[in-house]
């Protein structure tokens, strides 16, 4: 059916939104038929440009017969201020029903779902139906075959890595703990000889993100190219992912989940797998730590989750080993991006081995055994030896030195400024170190966006303290940050104590 169109005249504001949104004058609105949040149709007779945007409606910000526009919709078409439009009202795309019918509880097809992706992806959504689509699939999540088709749109949305070989690896953490494992196991992968292109992300509720703690020595924003060329001339490299179009829609939807913590397992998967499948990855171990503190709460949720992610694998050409691993400790003792990159570069040095650099062992093990390198049961002991022996440092500083080195060793990476101890407040026994409770002391004190910031761990559950021990050190690039998460310290029991008597004579 033919719709009503109107000329009108171009009004561009000089704001970006990052979505196409076009403003009318009221009166316009309803001569055209179109109320906030339909959607109407720009074209530019010139230019020969046009596009859909979703309305919103005024009655003071324009004039009648004037169409604004935000820059992103400016730029596509090409328009220049005052010049002549054509705007007439238009449907809104099928996979706004396609998103009811989620909604309704019935599961889509492969070819709805890629519909729902690519325009999320065009931004022909707006924030309501993709709002609208996130919530449906948080209450019904997705079987198996919805699964794998949002993994096929997603990862298929974007660019891609592409190698002229199939033994491409990769590794990742559901997330909620601390320590940067990745950085261990990708030089051990690498210096075993094989290819680990790693896209991280950056944090978004904990100190650091692997991308955070990697960007303290080095650059991790790099074009897709130059990605490739590394990952073929030195092995692996570990880059921010959101600096690359690898399933865009997929950071798209994971900030419409973040507000409520939205994480239906279907679509964790999906999201896990896409950005995998986009760099080509046929081997991948997911390491699922299992917490109070952290993501996934129970071992049930785990095993349900393991399982999905070998069967979404499979379906993909994959093969995926999930390991459940303890989430109600920290992981290592640092938390800020500093801290954390230097004492993976100490480990990697040699300086010392503690648990972070055995989970690391055990995981890049897991990888090694995965490829057929070694057999089961091995895995291990071949990643210990690449570590020990310094070959893991040796690359690792190689792949830092392709990104654009920032600093090659421990010595180089430095602390924050400011600086306080916190001391334990009686004898007792260490009975539980709260990773959520560290993360949020270690953003206080200005992580991640002050790199420099963080905490370091001076005891493990189970050491045995005498009042006046110190317990953590706190790091802050000023004092008015350092003087709050000193006192969140001392009020939130970030560390738990179990009271024991040391000594007692009579």
């Amino acid at each position: 059916m033919k719709q009503y169109t109107k000329a009108m005249k171009a009004r561009p504001f000089d704001i970006e939104a990052g979505k196409m949104i076009a403003i009318l004058n009221s009166n316009d609105a309803k001569e055209l038929g179109v109320l906030p949040l339909d959607r109407i149709q720009i074209s530019c007779p010139r230019t020969r440009k046009k596009i859909t945007c979703v309305v919103d409606t005024t009655e003071t910000m324009l004039k009648e017969n004037m169409a604004g526009m935000f820059k992103d919709v400016q730029k596509k078409l090409g328009v220049r201020r005052g010049e002549k439009v054509m705007v007439q009202p238009v449907a809104p795309p099928e996979s706004v029903s396609f998103i009811k019918k989620k909604l309704d509880g019935h599961a889509l097809s492969e070819k709805e779902i890629r519909a729902i992706v690519h325009d999320l992806g065009q931004n022909k959504l707006s924030e309501i139906e993709a709002a609208g689509f996130v919530s449906a699939v948080y209450f019904h999540d997705y079987n198996l075959e919805e699964t794998v088709a949002m993994t096929k749109a997603l990862s298929q949305d974007g660019l891609q890595l592409k190698f002229d070989h199939d033994k491409v690896l990769d590794k990742h953490c559901i997330g909620g703990t601390n320590g940067r494992a990745t950085m261990i196991i990708v030089p051990i992968i690498a210096a075993a000889g094989y290819h680990i292109p790693k896209t991280s992300s950056r944090s978004i509720t904990s100190a650091a993100g692997t991308a955070d703690s990697m960007e303290v020595l080095a650059n991790v924003s790099l074009p897709i190219d130059k990605i490739k060329k590394i990952t073929n001339k030195v092995g692996g490299v570990i880059v921010w992912g959101g600096a690359l179009e690898l399933a865009p829609v997929d950071d798209k939807i994971i900030k419409i989940e973040h507000p409520f913590a939205l994480d239906p397992t279907g679509q964790i998967i999906a999201s896990v797998m896409a950005k995998k499948a986009s760099v080509g990855a046929k081997y991948v171990v997911i390491d699922l730590p299992v917490g109070p503190d952290v993501k996934v709460h129970t071992r049930e949720r785990a095993e349900e989750m393991a399982k999905k992610f070998i069967a979404v694998g499979k379906k993909l050409g994959m093969r995926i080993e999930a390991v459940m691993t303890n989430g109600t400790e920290p992981s290592g003792r640092a938390f800020g991006p500093a801290l954390e990159a230097k004492h993976v570069m100490e480990i990697l040095e040699g300086k010392r081995f503690d648990a972070l650099a055995q989970k690391s062992c055990e995981l890049a093990g897991v990888l090694l055994e995965l490829v057929g390198k070694v057999k089961k049961g091995k895995g291990t002991d071949m990643a210990k030896e690449i570590l020990v022996s310094g070959e893991a440092l040796k690359k690792m500083q190689e792949i830092i030195k392709a990104q654009g080195a920032y600093a090659l060793t421990s010595f180089d990476v430095k602390y924050a400024p400011f600086k306080k101890i916190v001391k334990a407040k009686t004898n007792g026994e260490i009975s539980k170190i709260n990773v959520k409770k560290c993360a949020q002391l270690a953003r206080m004190a200005g992580a991640p966006a002050d790199k420099k910031a963080g905490v370091l761990l001076f005891v493990e559950v189970g050491d045995k303290v005498k009042k006046g021990q110190p317990v953590l050190e706190i790091h802050a690039e000023n004092k008015r940050k350092l003087g709050l998460a000193v006192e969140y310290a001392k009020k939130d029991r970030v560390i738990q104590m179990q009271k024991i008597i040391l000594e007692k004579f009579s």
